[in-house]
C-alpha cells in the first residue's frame, strides 16, 4: 500500500469539516469512527469504513451528494426494457451494461460490450463512457440484485454502481457508492427515478446477506 501514501490523506475531523483535499480520498477519524471521503466531479461522498467510538472528537454523518438530480424516470425505462430484452435473448438470458454520464442533463450510453449468462464487460476497456460515466449499472436475469465478488473486484473507481435483477420475479435495483475498492450500500431515492415495475432492493432486502458470491 506506499503506493497509495501520496494519493490519500488522513485527517482529524472537525466541526465544521473543510472540503476535501485534492487526493484520491481522505481516511476522516471522528467520534463516531473511521471515515472515507472523496470527492469528484459532480459527485461528494463520505462513507463508513470502521464504525467505533473515538472519544473527544465529533461525529460525522455518512452522505452522497450528486451535483445534479436522479437519474430521470426515460432513462431508469431504457435501462430496465435493455435488461429483459438481454435476458429473453433467444437461446440463453443475458447481462447487459451501462453507463450514465452527467454534464447539465444524464445520458445514457450502452457500451459495445461482450455478454454472458453471469458475467458482462466493455469490449473496449478505454471506451470514453468508461470514463467518464457517474453512475453503472448492470443487469443480472434470474438472480436478485447483488454484486458478487467479482464485481468486487471490478468495480475499482470512484462513482455509484448499480445492479438489477431478480427480472423473473420482481424486478428489483440496487445501488452502493465505490470509493477505489471501498464500498457502502444507498438507497435510490437521489439516484435514480424508478419506473413503474423495478422497486429499490436496498428497503426490501437485508443488507447483511445481500453481498454473496455467485
Amino acid at each position: 500500500m506506499d503506493h497509495l501514501a501520496a494519493f490519500i490523506t488522513h485527517t482529524i475531523a472537525t466541526d465544521p469539516l473543510p472540503p476535501p483535499p485534492r487526493k484520491l480520498y481522505e481516511y476522516v477519524f471522528a467520534g463516531n469512527g473511521i471515515f472515507l471521503r472523496a470527492q469528484r466531479e459532480n459527485l461528494t461522498a463520505c462513507i463508513p469504513h470502521l464504525l467505533t467510538p473515538i472519544e473527544g472528537l465529533p461525529h460525522l454523518q455518512p452522505h452522497i451528494t450528486l451535483n445534479g438530480p436522479p437519474i430521470p424516470k426515460d432513462i431508469m425505462t431504457d435501462i430496465f426494457s435493455e435488461a429483459i430484452t438481454a435476458w429473453k435473448n433467444p437461446g440463453e438470458p443475458l447481462e447487459a451494461l451501462f453507463h450514465c454520464t452527467y454534464t447539465h442533463t444524464w445520458s445514457l450510453t450502452i457500451p459495445e460490450q461482450i455478454r454472458t449468462p453471469t458475467s458482462v464487460r466493455c469490449r473496449n476497456p478505454f471506451a470514453p463512457s468508461s470514463n467518464s460515466c457517474l453512475i453503472e449499472i448492470h443487469s443480472h436475469h434470474e438472480m436478485p440484485a447483488f454484486f458478487s465478488s467479482m464485481d468486487d473486484e471490478d468495480e475499482t473507481g470512484f462513482r455509484i454502481y448499480g445492479v438489477i435483477g431478480n427480472l423473473c420475479q420482481t424486478p428489483q435495483i440496487l445501488f452502493r457508492i465505490g470509493i477505489y475498492g471501498h464500498f457502502s450500500y444507498i438507497p435510490v431515492d437521489t439516484i435514480a427515478d424508478l419506473p413503474p415495475g423495478l422497486i429499490d432492493a436496498f428497503a426490501a432486502t437485508d443488507l447483511d446477506t445481500i453481498n454473496q458470491t455467485d
